[in-house]
């Protein structure tokens, strides 16, 4: 299997556990997201091989795995119970059973299998980013507390902050489709409702919710999906009732102001949304996290979740009340030391003899009713309307009833009372509802949770997707838009009604800070961006479960560029100032990730090869292909759009078009391109602008010259080959991603200076690595262009070469005859080509293989890559001598036109990105299986979750053939399914391994649209959507 679709897989499991002691939500991942595949059920013997040793087996299974003090921590997939295997022997590790209360175990069997009728696996996928959760597809558990309505309980970060879309299975594998009605804003607990009607054939049954019954040495047991089991059961032993809400950290989901229940029992990996059962099998808790390798688990208690579910089965709205005041559990002695006075902690214990603690402020939100009442945190809360609140309970159900109205506090600060009237606010008023999707971004009001969390106010715009047209990642995490355009942003709604008016491709200021520094404010110029993507608002809605969107109506507005006139810098160093007038700085923006390229955004320096045509010439790392938003910035002072006209098909160099008549009298220069290669000591200059965006000159001298060897990647992307590069003998040139690089006595340009962006490291880094292109490579493009104006169609040789020495090619059979030819030939390098590769789509696949040792072409011997490109660029047809199994033989090749534009269409479908294979597919594979690549897919998508991992060819969409892009467009367009359907897509790897994944459509979420490039079109490209 190909590295990238083995990455996938790994991406579709579960993660690992934590380090020890770090607590966290058992169903946490990546932030790119994961998906757990349900496993497949253990082959069951036939139905009538039961016997009284079968039921033995069972009650010994069910006592290892109810008893409270023996065996402990036990898993068992209760369909193995149903089914146990034959034997006639007692397990050798099976406790004896003089040890077991049978009548204890028995309640305990009663009650977990009544329960186990109750829980169900949900598959959850949250379609976009929002309130501090990623996009993800993962598993988890939740159990039915109201099957007449079809309510399941779960936690809230399954039910989703942001946009749910999911399924329920059942514990006979039935598969019902279920939608969000409730999630908590605070507490992690919501609410999923299903019809029913779509259970066919499961005895679905109901836990009742009974918080009333916990105490500290309850025996329970937690039933549910844990580590990616069908279904589990741990036992324990509740330990502590009155624990403070776990913290998981920074940027993401933290319950607060509640009591959570601790117990020492096996959980693990995925039992988010579990029950926690008592004897008589009522629900006492909800599974929420653990702390791995010592056996704590923690739950959230039910007191809570069973008002909400009263108020749901009511039909009544789940009112929540809050005075934006994060409270902590201390004990006494603690509470002491900060100042509570003996009379007080009196006062506190003749009111409940056994209380240890009380609450006290840890944050006051700023400009909160808390605050703006006068609390301050320390503050210890004494009572609430006259009565004395030691537990979050109390204090919750006079808030939840009480919301617009004033509440009267009494606190204890320094030993002293302090009374105090708060407004409730309703915290739901401050939980985000909708997102914004915009320019590949999203955007939403700043929620509760992060503000709790960084004590800031309740306001402000958060971009939960730093990506697209909003690349403020400079700041860190948790960015807040203060202003755009200068114009206030205190909320989603300003935003919107700011961005709407801006035209396209217009530039403006973004001011902002991060929630890890609020003290350090940014500013960033972006360009507005509404021709790839529209402007979307979600908004969510419990009734259908789905979030409804809006397209914003956008004005139909470019913004327009006048011409400007602008002057260089000067420099002190001659050469340095003869070659400013040539240099430009080039931003390229690209909108989704397609052909491998692992970066958005490139900047880089060009070289102004044509002032009076507007023609540039930059690296491929910087301009990789045609699908994106390109512009130049010329002397430090003016932008300007430009258009990708040529990128080379084996050489590190792109050619871009800018209109001369926008830079006005600007006194651009056509730079000087040198016809004489580069050499080893060569003395040299290299010009680049830096990452300070001013330009740099840097005298240097050329080392090596070598042949370029650049490692195949996964997914394949652009790799320059069949070259040589040369190397410079200063470090301080790696600090510049591209440059160029002049005579060290003049102006005349001798070579480029290109980077490669490598694969990411294991700190998912992207590397890059340096390198020397000679500049008389340019010739091959540039002499057809400048003559003509138009992209040249040059002749490649679909092959890749490398080099090998002569005593190599000595032992692959080279006689002695062509090895005095080839030393004549090469007096300095005594090296020799061969085929690495052969690209499948070339014309001269059937002829040329791997490892052909090639001699001659036209009959002039080829020892260089310097000396191919003269011979083939303007050749239909080539007669190769070629060493091939030992053998010298003459063969006649076709070479293949080049237009420098490889792809044409795009597809958007199921969240995945289809067009025709890049070169450097066919470079990289020894044939194609279909003209329908998956080049990219989206976290959390259709696509993403079935499997349809980047680097796959569809062949099929259900029985239609997909054999070109073409054909996979009609195909899916014919779809007579509806969302939430299954459609299975037939795949095969690079690796050719065929496989059939099932995709669940939802075109709501993940549209289907076609990108056909058209000159006529801004921006080269024309959009058309079909759902």
């Amino acid at each position: 299997m190909d590295l990238l679709r083995k990455k996938h897989a790994r991406s579709q499991q579960k993660d690992g556990e934590p380090s020890e002691g770090e607590l966290r939500s058992k169903d946490e991942h990546r932030s790119q997201g994961v998906h757990t595949p349900v496993p497949v059920r253990p082959a069951r013997p036939p139905e009538n091989a039961s016997t009284d040793a079968d039921n033995s087996l069972r009650r010994l299974l069910f006592a290892n795995l109810t008893s409270p003090r023996i065996w402990r921590h036990r898993t068992v997939d209760l369909g193995y119970l149903d089914n146990a295997p034959r034997t006639d022997k007692q397990q050798p590790n099976a406790p004896p059973s003089l040890f077991v209360n049978s009548d204890h175990v028995s309640q305990w069997q009663s009650a977990t299998a009544r329960a186990a009728k109750a829980v169900v696996t949900v598959r959850v996928c949250q379609a976009a980013p929002f309130d501090t959760t990623r996009a993800i597809t993962t598993e988890a558990t939740g159990f039915v507390v109201d099957k007449e309505r079809g309510i399941i309980l779960t936690n809230r970060h399954v039910a989703c902050a942001g946009p749910f879309v999911g399924e329920a299975v059942l514990r006979n594998r039935e598969e019902i489709s279920v939608h969000a009605i409730y999630r908590d804003p605070v507490h992690d607990f919501g609410f999923l409702k299903y019809s029913p009607k779509d259970v066919k054939y499961c005895d679905i049954q109901e836990l009742r919710l009974a918080p009333e019954n916990i105490q500290v040495g309850t025996d329970i047991r937690i039933i549910g999906n844990d580590s990616g089991e069908e279904l589990s059961i741990m036992s324990g032993q509740v330990s502590r009732v009155d624990r403070n809400a776990p913290e998981y950290g920074p940027m993401t989901y933290n319950d607060f102001n509640t009591f959570y229940l601790q117990a020492a029992a096996g959980s693990s990996g995925g039992s988010s949304g579990s029950p926690v059962i008592d004897i008589h099998g009522n629900a006492i808790g909800l599974q929420a996290a653990g702390r791995v390798r010592s056996g704590i688990v923690v739950f959230l208690p039910l007191d809570r979740v069973k008002r909400a579910l009263e108020l749901i089965q009511e039909e009544k709205p789940v009112t929540r009340g809050d005075m934006q005041v994060q409270f902590l559990y201390k004990p006494f002695d603690h509470a002491r030391n900060i100042g509570l006075s003996q009379e007080t902690e009196a006062r506190f214990r003749a009111h409940n003899s056994s209380e240890t603690g009380v609450l006290v402020a840890e944050t006051v939100l700023p400009e909160g009713p808390g605050d703006l009442a006068g609390m301050i945190a320390g503050d210890v809360l004494v009572t609430v309307n006259n009565r004395i609140v030691t537990g979050f309970v109390e204090l919750d159900d006079v808030l939840d009833r009480s919301i617009g109205q004033e509440v009267e506090l009494v606190v204890e600060r320094d030993g002293e009372d302090i009374e105090l009237v708060v407004c409730v606010e309703d915290i739901h008023a401050i939980t985000p509802h909708q997102y914004l999707e915009m320019g590949g971004a999203v955007l939403h009001d700043l929620s509760y949770q992060l503000a709790r969390y960084y004590c800031v106010p309740v306001q402000g715009v958060y971009v939960e997707r730093l990506w697209g047209m909003l690349p403020l990642d400079d700041a860190g995490e948790g960015v807040i838009i203060e202003s755009v355009d200068d114009k206030p942003t205190h909320s989603l709604a300003e935003f919107i009604e700011t961005v709407r008016n801006i035209p396209d491709r217009a530039r403006y200021s973004v001011v902002y800070y991060s929630l890890n520094d609020i003290n350090e404010v940014h500013v960033h110029i972006v360009e507005n961006e509404r021709h790839w993507t529209d402007m979307n608002l979600y908004t969510r809605n419990d009734n259908t479960g789905v979030w409804d969107r809006e397209t914003i109506d956008l004005p139909d507005s470019t913004c327009k560029l006048e011409p400007q006139t602008t002057l260089f810098s000067t420099s002190d160093n001659p050469v340095t100032q003869r070659i400013i007038p040539s240099l430009v700085q080039v931003h390229f923006y690209i909108p989704w990730l397609v052909k491998g390229f692992p970066v958005n955004r490139r900047t880089g320096t060009g070289l102004v090869v044509d002032s009076k045509r507007g023609l540039v010439v930059v690296s491929r790392s910087i301009v990789p292909f045609e699908l994106g938003d390109l512009s130049l910035t010329v002397a430090e002072s003016v932008t300007i759009p430009a258009n990708v006209v040529y990128l080379h098909p084996t050489l590190n160099f792109t050619v871009v078009q800018y209109d001369p008549l926008l830079l006005g009298d600007t006194p651009v220069v056509s730079a000087q391109i040198s016809t004489k290669r580069v050499a080893e000591c060569d003395p040299l200059i290299l010009h680049a602008y830096n990452s300070g965006r001013g330009l740099a000159s840097v005298s240097t001298t050329a080392t090596a010259v070598e042949p370029m060897s650049i490692p195949k990647h996964s997914p394949p992307r652009f790799r320059s080959i069949n070259a040589d590069w040369f190397k410079l003998d200063t470090r301080v040139a790696q600090k510049y991603n591209t440059g160029f690089l002049t005579d060290a006595d003049g102006p005349i340009v001798r070579g480029m200076w290109v980077s490669y962006v490598d694969d990411e490291d294991e700190e998912e880094t992207n590397n890059e690595y340096f390198y020397g292109l000679d500049a008389c490579s340019l010739h091959c493009v540039l002499e057809p262009l400048l003559e003509s104006g138009q992209a040249p169609r040059i002749r490649i040789l679909g092959v890749e070469l490398t080099t090998i020495s002569l005593i190599e090619a000595r032992h692959l059979g080279l006689d002695q005859t062509w090895v005095s030819r080839i030393r004549d030939k090469s007096q300095r390098q005594r090296q020799m080509l061969m085929i690495s590769r052969v690209n499948c789509q070339s014309k001269c696949s059937g002829v040329l293989k791997s490892l052909d040792v090639l001699l001659c072409v036209n009959g002039d011997i080829v020892t260089q890559f310097s000396e191919i490109d003269p011979l083939v660029h303007g050749s239909d047809t080539l007669t190769l001598t070629v060493l091939q199994g030992k053998k010298v033989r003459d063969v006649t090749v076709q070479t293949d036109e080049d237009s420098g534009m490889d792809t044409q269409r795009l597809v958007h479908w199921a969240g995945a990105i289809v067009h025709e294979p890049h070169m450097a597919v066919s470079q990289q594979c020894r044939s194609l299986p279909s003209k329908t690549y998956v080049s990219y897919n989206t976290y959390g998508s259709p696509a993403y979750t079935a499997g349809m991992a980047p680097t796959s060819f569809i062949t099929h969409v259900g029985d239609v053939e997909t054999p070109d892009v073409d054909a996979f467009v009609t195909a899916v367009r014919k779809l007579n399914k509806a969302d939430g359907e299954h459609v299975y897509v037939r795949l095969v790897g690079m690796d050719m391994i065929p496989e059939v994944v099932s995709v669940k459509l939802n075109s709501h979420y993940w549209p289907t649209a076609l990108l056909v490039r058209d000159k006529s079109e801004p921006n080269g490209w024309k959009r058309i959507s079909y759902s």
